[in-house]
């Protein structure tokens, strides 16, 4: 299966099920950290705005990971 396809199934997703796939590739980036996707899920499911980082917070976050 093609990343293309598996982008084009993922829109297809409801969100609870995007929040999942969300959380479980980012525990792709950092294998073996316990805890680590429990975080990140709880992170995604956080509701406070306080708590949020743009899109352009994270891209600068992460780019030196690319």
């Amino acid at each position: 299966m093609s990343l293309e396809t598996l982008m084009q199934e993922a829109r297809k997703l409801g969100s609870q099920d995007r929040r999942r796939l969300a959380a479980f590739l980012t525990t792709l980036r950092e294998p073996g950290e316990p805890g680590f996707a429990e975080e990140m899920a709880r992170r995604i499911d956080d509701t406070t705005p306080g708590h949020w980082v743009t899109v352009e917070e994270m891209a600068a976050r992460y780019a030196a990971d690319s």
